[in-house]
C-alpha cells in the first residue's frame, strides 16, 4: 500500500517535469545575430584581395535575414470602373385631345345705321374683343346680402348675382362698364363681364318673363329686342316690377347652353343657363346688362348698382368733373388701402347728357355718377384721380351692403357777380 503511494507521488513529478519543458520549449527564442558592415581601406587600385573577399561574403551568407520577405508583383495599375449605366429609352406620350369647340372668330366692328332712334346713329358691339380672364377659383365664397337691399333711399340692389362667389373675378374691373378698355382701343362697355369656366351656372336676377333665349349669331338683329350676333347664346328678361315706373330687361350673354325658352316665367335664382364663350369674346364669362325705360343697347345702367354685393362689401360709387362741373371722361380711378392698390376703374365715356345726340351709357337717375367700384370689404381708404395734371383724393369710409358715394372734382372756378345796391 504504501508502495503504490510513492508510485503515484513519481508519476505527478514526472507530469510536471513534462510540462515545464513543453512550456521551456515553446518559449524559447534562439538568439539573434546582427553585424554592421565595417568599411575597410582598400587599396589603392579599388580592388579587395581574394581572401578577404570571400571571407566577406561568408559572413553576409551567415547573416541573411531569418523570415523572407517576398517581392510585390510588379502589375499595371487599373482604375476601378463603374458598371456600365443601361440605355435609358425615352417615352413619347401622345397629347390626349380636348372635346371643345375654340373660340369663335373675332368679327368686325359693325356699322349699322338706326336712323329711327332718338340718339346714337352709330350702332357699336355689344362686347369688347377681349375679356380679362380668371378662372382660379376662390378659396371661399362669401354669401351675398338678400335682396331686396336698399339700405339708403338712393339704393336698389334688386337683384342676385348671375353667378357664384367662384366665378366673381377682380379681372371683372378690367373692362369696367362705360369704359372703352386699358388702350382706349375696345368698344364701350354696355355691361359688366364675370369671367369663370365653362360651366358655371347663371342664375335669373328677379322674377319675370324670358322675351329672348336663342343664338343670336343665326338670327338678324331685331330692332324690338337689340340682341345682335355678338351676344352668342342669350336670354333677355323682362322683368316684373319697375323702377320709377319705367321697365327694367336684364340681357345675360355668351352662355354655352340655354336652359329656359321664350315665354317662360322664372322666378330669381332659377338657373337659365351655363356659362360658356358663344359670341365675340376671347374667354369664357358671363356679360350682364340692365336696361332701363326702353329695351335698347343704349338704355343701359351700371349692373354694379343693381345687383347684391357680398356680405361685409361695400360699392363706391362716384363723380368726376371739372370746375366748371362737367364730367372728366376716361381717367382711372384709383382706390387705396394703408399705401396698397386695391382696386381700380376709369370713368364712363359718352354719358348721356340732356339734348346729347349720341352717347354710349346712362348715370343712375338718382346717383348722377360717372364712375363704379364693386366688391369693396368695408373699411377705410383713399380715393384718388388726376385732372388736368393735379391729384384729388379724399379719405372715405366703405360701409357694406350700401352705395359709398363720393365727388372727386377740381374747384369751381370764380365768376364776376353782380353787386346789389
Amino acid at each position: 500500500m504504501e508502495r503504490s503511494h510513492h508510485f503515484e507521488g513519481l508519476l505527478i513529478l514526472l507530469l510536471l517535469a513534462a510540462l515545464g519543458g513543453i512550456y521551456l520549449w515553446q518559449n524559447h527564442q534562439p538568439d539573434i545575430k546582427s553585424s554592421v558592415p565595417v568599411v575597410s581601406s582598400n587599396p589603392s587600385n579599388g580592388s579587395m584581395p581574394d581572401n578577404q573577399q570571400l571571407t566577406f561574403d561568408a559572413a553576409l551568407a551567415a547573416e541573411r535575414t531569418i523570415i523572407p520577405t517576398t517581392d510585390f508583383e510588379d502589375s499595371q495599375y487599373v482604375a476601378p470602373t463603374l458598371p456600365p449605366t443601361p440605355e435609358v429609352m425615352a417615352t413619347i406620350i401622345e397629347p390626349q385631345q380636348i372635346q371643345s369647340s375654340p373660340w369663335p372668330t373675332m368679327t368686325p366692328r359693325p356699322t349699322v345705321l338706326r336712323p329711327t332712334h332718338p340718339g346714337p346713329t352709330l350702332l357699336p358691339s355689344p362686347t369688347g374683343f377681349f375679356v380679362a380672364q380668371n378662372t382660379q377659383v376662390a378659396n371661399y365664397q362669401p354669401p351675398p346680402e338678400e335682396v331686396p337691399l336698399s339700405p339708403h333711399a338712393y339704393d336698389h340692389f334688386w337683384f342676385v348675382r348671375p353667378a357664384d362667389a367662384s366665378a366673381n373675378s377682380e379681372s371683372l374691373f378690367n373692362y369696367p362698364f362705360g369704359s372703352n378698355g386699358p388702350q382706349n382701343d375696345w368698344r364701350v362697355h354696355a355691361g359688366i363681364d364675370l369671367p369663370n369656366p365653362v360651366g358655371e351656372k347663371v342664375y335669373a336676377g328677379g322674377a319675370g318673363t324670358v322675351i329672348y333665349a336663342d343664338d343670336a349669331r343665326s338670327v338678324i338683329p331685331s330692332t324690338d329686342l337689340d340682341v345682335y350676333s355678338s351676344y352668342g347664346n342669350c336670354v333677355l328678361i323682362e322683368y316684373d316690377y319697375g323702377y320709377r315706373g319705367q321697365h327694367i330687361w336684364l340681357l345675360y350673354a355668351h352662355m354655352a347652353t340655354l336652359l329656359v325658352e321664350k315665354g317662360q316665367h322664372v322666378e330669381q335664382g332659377d338657373v337659365i343657363g351655363l356659362s360658356g364663350g358663344t359670341g365675340d369674346v376671347s374667354g369664357p364669362h358671363v356679360h350682364m346688362e340692365v336696361r332701363m325705360g326702353t329695351n335698347s343697347y343704349f338704355s343701359v345702367y351700371n349692373p354694379l348698382l343693381w345687383i347684391a354685393p357680398w356680405t361685409g362689401y361695400g360699392v363706391v360709387a362716384g363723380s368726376v368733373t371739372r370746375s366748371d362741373g362737367s364730367w372728366v371722361e376716361d381717367v382711372t380711378v384709383t382706390l387705396s388701402q394703408r399705401g396698397r392698390i386695391k382696386q381700380t376703374t376709369t370713368t364712363y365715356i359718352g354719358v348721356w347728357k340732356p339734348n346729347l345726340r349720341t352717347w354710349n351709357v346712362q348715370a343712375d337717375p338718382a346717383r348722377q355718377e360717372n364712375f363704379v367700384l364693386g366688391d369693396v370689404p368695408e373699411g377705410d381708404y383713399v380715393i384718388s384721380v388726376t385732372v388736368e395734371g393735379k391729384r384729388l383724393e379724399q379719405e372715405i369710409t366703405v360701409a357694406a351692403g350700401t352705395t359709398n358715394f363720393v365727388n372727386l372734382g377740381l374747384p369751381i372756378a370764380a365768376t364776376p357777380q353782380p353787386v346789389e345796391d
